[in-house]
């Protein structure tokens, strides 16, 4: 046999093992990446599964909690060198950066009411009546699996948050609220107790997303100085008269836990079914259908007059809380007649607008001052 043929024969057969051993190393390596790739899909959309879960138990509140809690805590702070005169005011520059904590402290709030509000068996009955697509009855959850994420995920997130923040007293005020509508029969105590709990539970909304909002950005007069003061004390009582206003931050914080009180119940009309079927007593229930919305037009048109001369506001804020008024009545007598599921969600969304109306009403006169006054 030829020497140098052996030769290239064993040189061959060493470089097809080579090659060999590179192709497995490659399709190795290529599963490895396979699996890491899809495990990090898999983490992805699981996280998205979840984050989706939540965003559902809060979706259908965004309207009436989220939206208002923030406006009014911007409003309300941003009219704090004017119609509404704090000790001393932050500037906007101070303000506005913190507008996310506002928008945790409102969302975190929300969310644990959501969570002790939706896990209960007639509570799923009604959403399946009325919300079928909330993650308990549309199945993404189980009650038990509610209670997990509420005690072991957002209480330690709602407290800690609070604490960092500064908004402990209406946080706790908040669960304490919450705990007694949810747990202990408060949703089902009637309608005048049931809108006063609602009004309550919107206070610790407002109260703590104004709270996070100003922040620390306030300290006590020199009058004040030699007192140790929380920072609800500081904002809510200890407040100065100055300006064209004559109100103060306490003062329309009740001024709109009342407003909340006599017109909330706008919303249970596209709610009536579900609420039948689980035996709770609302407003509607209690005066019935025309008498509801009666409740609804009176209050409305009053608060409207009553606002803006009780704070000093001018006649073209007057005259927008009046003609919103005006159309929210409307569209309510128009419903004892011809009422529609439409119809009630039409009644809801104008109640959404004008009450959203009362509450930029302090920044709005702020606003045409500066315009008038150039």
């Amino acid at each position: 046999m030829n020497p140098a043929s052996s030769c290239r024969t064993t040189m061959n057969d060493d470089t097809t093992i080579d090659n060999t051993a590179a192709d497995d190393t490659t399709t190795t390596a290529n599963a490895a990446d396979d699996v890491t790739l899809s495990w990090r899909r898999s983490l992805f959309s699981a996280l998205g599964y979840h984050l989706y879960t939540i965003y559902l138990f809060t979706y259908s509140s965004h309207k009436d909690v989220i939206y208002p809690g923030l406006v009014f805590s911007l409003s309300t702070a941003l009219s704090s060198r004017s119609y509404l005169p704090l000790s001393s005011s932050p500037s906007p520059l101070e303000i506005i950066p913190r507008t996310p904590y506002a928008l945790l402290q409102i969302y975190l709030s929300l969310l644990l009411f959501s969570l002790h509000n939706q896990h209960h068996p007639s509570s799923i009955l009604e959403d399946t009546i009325n919300k079928p697509w909330r993650p308990l009855p549309a199945g993404r959850i189980s009650p038990s699996q509610t209670r997990l994420l509420l005690i072991l995920g957002v209480y330690p997130l709602f407290f800690g948050t609070a604490y960092t923040l500064g908004t402990l007293f209406p946080t706790i005020s908040f669960v304490i609220f919450t705990i007694y509508y949810c747990e202990l029969g408060g949703c089902s105590a009637g309608g005048v107790a049931r809108g006063l709990l609602n009004a309550l539970g919107y206070s610790c909304f407002f109260t703590g997303g104004f709270l996070a909002l100003v922040g620390n950005s306030q300290t006590p007069t020199t009058h004040h100085s030699q007192y140790t003061q929380s920072q609800f004390t500081r904002y809510f009582k200890h407040t100065q008269q100055g300006g064209p206003g004559t109100g103060t931050v306490w003062q329309w914080l009740v001024v709109i836990c009342a407003v909340v009180f006599t017109t909330t119940h706008t919303q249970d009309f596209r709610d009536e079914k579900g609420d039948l079927a689980r035996g709770r007593k609302t407003v509607q229930t209690t005066l019935g259908d025309a008498g509801a919305r009666w409740v609804v037009v009176v209050a409305s048109a009053a608060w409207s007059v009553v606002i803006p001369n009780m704070f000093g506001l001018g006649l073209i804020v007057s005259a927008t809380l009046c003609g919103g008024a005006g159309v929210l009545a409307y569209f309510l007598l128009s419903g004892i007649k011809n009422r529609t599921v439409e119809g009630d969600i039409r009644v809801y969304k104008v109640w959404i607008a004008w009450f959203m109306a009362v509450i930029l009403s302090p920044l709005i006169q702020t606003g045409l001052d500066l315009c008038f006054s150039k």
